[in-house]
């Protein structure tokens, strides 16, 4: 049994993946395992990893026969980790030099399911660090205070999964699952019922993640295509998981974040394709609708002017459908 297991999915990532190759390289430490899966690349990505495998033969490699998306490839590699730690990396982003040692050592330490950290986001030349939303650090403290009330950014709100380490023998495997359904945004509803279904979290200073923010043709949140609305789906899913607890504090948060997003994507709805736009419109609609109305009412008093405009709009013609 790894220590850690290293989740690494990647499609037609040639301009990136010698990159995070060196980086896979440099962490290789005793007890590291590093899976990465090949989501059926048609660039020069499969020379590169069998080249990287000759250079690092404790490398596990996996190639999808067809692009099955990242939901799917994680959930693949997710049956090849035997490590007792979980975390991702993503093809283009990278590690500082002792970043994952120091991950471990957090999670060892505070004894919790899980920690979260912050990480630098990196816009071509510029680098900018993005703290998590949680002042706390260092101490554990119940996965559930995570959620945070409407009208506040929250841990569930910042969705970044290799933000973090995952303790799998205090976790239930299904926590780890990904919806094979949602090309984009199927880390949303994880976080979730990560939040609402683990017993304890932590917080901590490290800074050693380099997330990479500038233009990358390959990545699905850019493209502006049909996988775009993706995001529609996994807050349905979250809705559906929310609702059932009955506990008005967390619908609510869950109302105001469908409702930020829906008016995020229809104030950029420009990238879309005219049919799209008025896919976009109908589903946002109805999705807003669906939530109790008192609920949603008091959701959308919690967001921005610009925001509760568009919203409230968008609720309002759902009700009336």
């Amino acid at each position: 049994m790894h220590t850690v297991s290293v989740i690494v999915p990647m499609y037609n990532a040639e301009d990136f993946l010698p990159t995070c190759v060196e980086v896979m390289r440099l962490n290789q430490a005793e007890g590291t395992q590093f899976i990465v899966v090949d989501d059926h690349s048609t660039d020069a990505t499969p020379h590169i990893l069998d080249e990287a495998r000759r250079r690092m033969p404790e490398l596990t490699v996996v190639r999808n026969d067809s692009n099955l998306g990242v939901a799917r490839s994680r959930n693949i590699a997710l049956d090849l980790a035997d490590g007792r730690y979980l975390t991702y990396l993503d093809v283009d982003d990278w590690y500082a030099p002792g970043h994952l040692s120091a991950l471990v050592r957090a999670i060892q330490e505070l004894e919790v399911d899980f920690v979260r950290t912050d990480h630098v986001r990196v816009d071509r030349s510029r680098r900018t660090l993005e703290r998590a939303p949680d002042a706390r650090r260092g101490q554990a403290m119940p996965a559930e205070s995570g959620i945070g009330p409407a009208g506040t950014r929250s841990m569930v709100d910042y969705p970044f999964l290799w933000a973090g380490i995952y303790d799998t023998t205090r976790l239930s495997r299904d926590l780890f699952l990904f919806d094979e359904r949602l090309r984009t945004a199927a880390d949303r509803p994880w976080f979730w019922r990560l939040y609402m279904q683990a017993e304890t979290t932590a917080v901590v200073d490290l800074h050693g993640y380099f997330y990479r923010k500038d233009h990358n043709p390959t990545a699905l949140t850019q493209a502006g295509n049909a996988h775009t609305l993706h995001f529609l789906d996994a807050s349905g899913v979250v809705r559906d998981i929310v609702i059932p607890t009955g506990r008005e504090d967390w619908i609510t948060k869950a109302a105001a974040a469908a409702a930020r997003i829906c008016a995020f994507h229809v104030a950029r709805r420009a990238r879309l394709s005219p049919p799209l736009q008025t896919e976009l419109f109908d589903r946002s609609s109805s999705l807003l609708a669906s939530y109790p109305h008192d609920l949603m009412d008091d959701a959308l008093r919690t967001l921005s002017m610009s925001e509760r405009i568009i919203a409230r709009a968008l609720t309002a013609k759902g009700r009336a459908s």
